[in-house]
Parts: structure tokens; C-alpha cells; sequence
């Protein structure tokens, strides 16, 4: 599917508003220790271009920390929303966006199944999209 531009979203108090105004990447699932401890359960996301994500309201209540040595993730300081996954780097120009704070109909379908190796054991992996043990070479 092809989502309809600007795609809105919202933490669940709904203080942090942004919007997507550009084409989205693909939307995937990881299933590694860092994104279920992060989320309950695997992460599910779209990759858009960092310049694409535009903060509507509630700038004041976002909050980033570092995740590993290499990316940091982006909450709600009120509700504690996961919201966003990048890179650590100051340019990096990629952010991944929560599927679950989307606004209905996202018109996204996921692509791919990433660190299924590391998935929980109280879930299957979803089929209908390929699996990879790491990253997608």
C-alpha cells in the first residue's frame, strides 16, 4: 500500500504530535533484546528521512537517551511513549518512527523480520514478510 502524505501521529498522552511529510521507507519489525526490553515486544517501525519527521507539538516533551554505543531511541517525558529509533551520529539522516503511534490508515505493509534470532519466546515471528537473523544484507 501507499500511504497518504502527511502521515500524523502522536504519543498516547498526545503531547509529542508530528508528522511524516515525506515518502516513507520501509516499514519492518526488530526483534532484538534492545527493542523488546524498549517496546514489551518486537519493534515495530517505518524509516523515513530524518528531515521528512516534523514535530507539531510537544518538542518540550521529548526526550532522547542513548540506547547502545551506536543509537539512541525518542520517548514522551509525560506518557513514556517509544516513539523513535536513530542513530547516535549528530547527522544522521535517518529516524525510525513507532508504527503503533501512527494515525489509522497508515497504508504501510512490513517489509522484513530483522534479529529474528534474538526474538522472544512468548511470540512466533510473524510470516508474510522475509526473516533475517541480522540487518538485511
Amino acid at each position: 500500500m501507499t500511504p497518504a502524505l502527511p502521515l500524523g501521529g502522536h504519543c498516547l498522552c498526545g503531547d509529542v504530535r508530528f508528522e511524516i511529510r515525506g515518502a516513507p521507507g520501509p516499514a519492518g519489525a526488530c526483534h532484538c533484546e534492545s527493542c523488546r526490553r524498549w517496546s514489551g515486544t518486537y519493534w515495530s517501525s517505518v524509516n523515513i528521512a530524518q528531515s521528512d519527521l516534523v514535530l507539531t507539538s510537544g518538542e518540550a516533551s521529548l526526550a532522547w537517551y542513548p540506547s547502545s554505543e551506536h543509537a539512541e531511541r525518542g520517548f514522551c517525558l509525560l506518557c513514556g511513549s517509544s516513539l523513535f529509533w536513530r542513530l547516535s551520529a549528530a547527522d544522521s539522516e535517518r529516524v525510525a518512527v513507532a508504527i503503533g503511534a501512527l494515525d489509522l490508515p497508515t497504508g504501510l505493509d512490513l517489509s522484513a523480520h530483522i534479529f529474528t534470532g534474538e526474538a522472544g519466546d512468548t511470540y512466533e515471528v510473524p510470516q508474510g514478510a522475509p526473516h533475517h537473523e541480522g540487518f538485511p544484507q
